[in-house]
């Protein structure tokens, strides 16, 4: 069983590759998701460290490299279901085809991608308030959380029309360099895809390389959000999830805390079906984490997932 570890946790304090690779091998890992804050400089120094077999990539996080020089990067620079994209050049296909370039030249089988989000953040956001009051089991809350679903279904048709086209566009791409692209679940109503919208999607490019990529902490969120049942998402996507964002949540909403250490509410029992499987385990920790609680949290998870 390998758990890999995002760059997202140390990027940011290292210049250059070497030292920050160094960091993460002393700790035990072998493998990484480049995130999308690895600089160019970075990526350059890391090539050597593949070469040499001293280190995998085993996905990329959308959108690395970044394409947007003075930008700084970010998961949602782009959108594959904007549909004022096409307007604007085209960019969210664009953006996602270059990760597929730059996934099968360092031989990563995966990239990670956020798809974008339905115009309805401020009603989302609403929800995520009235949860950190500690309202989510209440009638208010459920009157906003239909609220903000029924807004998000008056304007997801077009959205969802967008990320059909992009993907039409986009996964023969992948298909040519032989790489995945997997949709991450976010933790808001506002996302796109959702888990019915998201198995659509699949059934609709069965034959091409289209995976769901299962972020723990999101679909906890979700949960305590009531949006949908955190152990139902990952039984009915079984089959088609090509990795996992592994971190713990503190309800409600306070994510990427270390498994093992804070304490959280993520059942990281889930993970145990997909052992054995091809399934990636991606460490996605806040930058904050020590390399000390890294370690701990390491040592809690292989425990957890070596147990039957």
């Amino acid at each position: 069983m390998r758990i890999a570890i995002s760059t997202r946790w140390n990027c940011h304090r290292h210049e250059k590759a070497d030292s920050m690779l160094e960091e993460i091998r002393s700790l035990g890992f072998d493998t990484v998701e480049l995130a999308y804050g690895t600089t160019q400089t970075q990526i350059d120094g890391l090539r050597k460290w593949i070469d040499s077999g001293e280190i995998k990539v085993g996905s990329v996080h959308a959108f690395c490299p970044n394409i947007v020089p003075g930008v700084k990067s970010h998961p949602e620079l782009f959108s594959l279901c904007d549909p004022e994209d096409s307007k604007r050049g085209r960019r969210g296909i664009a953006a996602a085809v270059r990760c597929a370039d730059f996934a099968a030249e360092i031989g990563a089988k995966t990239v990670v991608m956020h798809a974008g989000r339905v115009p309805v953040f401020k009603h989302a956001n609403a929800l995520g308030v009235l949860a950190e009051k500690g309202l989510a089991d209440t009638p208010k809350f459920e009157k906003q959380l239909l609220k903000t679903l029924g807004k998000r279904d008056k304007k997801s048709g077009v959205h969802l029309d967008t990320l059909y086209e992009s993907l039409e566009e986009t996964l023969p791409r992948y298909a040519e360099r032989g790489v995945t692209l997997a949709l991450e679940n976010l933790p808001t109503c506002d996302a796109m895809p959702n888990e019915t919208e998201m198995a659509e999607l699949l059934r609709e490019f069965d034959d091409m390389p289209l995976a769901y990529w299962h972020d723990l902490g999101h679909g906890q969120i979700r949960h305590h959000h009531r949006i949908a049942n955190h152990k139902a998402i990952v039984s009915g996507f079984r089959r088609n999830i090509a990795g996992f964002h592994i971190h713990d949540v503190i309800f409600p909403g306070n994510d990427h805390q270390l498994p093992g250490v804070e304490g959280g509410t993520v059942d990281f029992k889930l993970l145990r079906p997909f052992v054995d499987s091809d399934v990636q385990f991606v460490l996605e920790p806040t930058t904050a984490a020590s390399a000390q609680q890294l370690a701990q949290s390491l040592r809690f998870l292989q425990e957890q997932l070596s147990q039957t």
